[in-house]
């Protein structure tokens, strides 16, 4: 999975321009209602960040000139990913930031945000579709996926995702499976899987959010 498949498009994004005066910058970032909007030039190349946190302390706690350009303010000027950028990079950058700016050739061509984000893990917890989620265990971490692929023959997997990466004693997985299944059903499935050597921690019926 690429960014370009999450980004929100240049045309929908609030920007501000980097010759802009501090108060003009402030007007607009309250005017739009976020904490913090991109800034490009005239040919949209991107200049980096702007906080409307910072934009208030310089102008109120330092005394500082409405009339001044944002220059001196701007913040990660060479933090971004480009629509190449992988799910994973842009997981580990965004973690910090309010958004991740997204540039290609220099231009902003879109940001990714943390809705963005938090829906590929909807995705994965099956909450797009609803579902049987199962989170499991099992002492022996090599080959852990294939055996339980294989206990899992002939159900419909919605979803799948490892945690404790890099243990060497336990990891947990957890699987969405298809809905429609009874609590009968689902009592059998567990039984299966326990005795195939993992130990289910938690079992959810996921309703499908809209």
């Amino acid at each position: 999975m690429h960014v370009r498949d999450l980004l929100l498009e240049r045309l929908e994004v609030a920007t501000v321009k980097i010759d802009q005066t501090v108060r003009e910058v402030l007007d607009q970032i309250n005017a739009s209602g976020y904490r913090c909007i991109p800034v490009v030039d005239s040919e949209d190349f991107y200049k980096g960040m702007i906080y409307k946190v910072h934009l208030i302390e310089y102008l109120y706690e330092d005394n500082g000139d409405e009339n001044s350009k944002i220059d001196h303010l701007l913040k990660h000027q060479h933090t971004f990913i480009t629509e190449r950028s992988s799910f994973l990079s842009a997981l580990i950058k965004i973690k910090s930031l309010p958004f991740l700016s997204v540039v290609e050739n220099e231009k902003l061509v879109g940001i990714l945000t943390h809705n963005s984000v938090e829906s590929v893990l909807e995705d994965a917890f099956g909450l797009k579709t609803g579902g049987i989620n199962l989170t499991l265990s099992s002492t022996e971490a090599k080959g852990m996926i294939e055996k339980l692929t294989k206990t899992l023959r002939g159900e419909n997997i919605e979803g799948m995702f490892t945690l404790d990466n890099g243990s060497v004693l336990a990891r947990r997985v957890v699987i969405t499976l298809e809905s429609g299944k009874t609590d009968a059903e689902i009592d059998k499935l567990t039984e299966k899987l326990e005795k195939g050597g993992f130990r289910i921690l938690q079992v959810d019926k996921i309703d499908k959010v809209d």
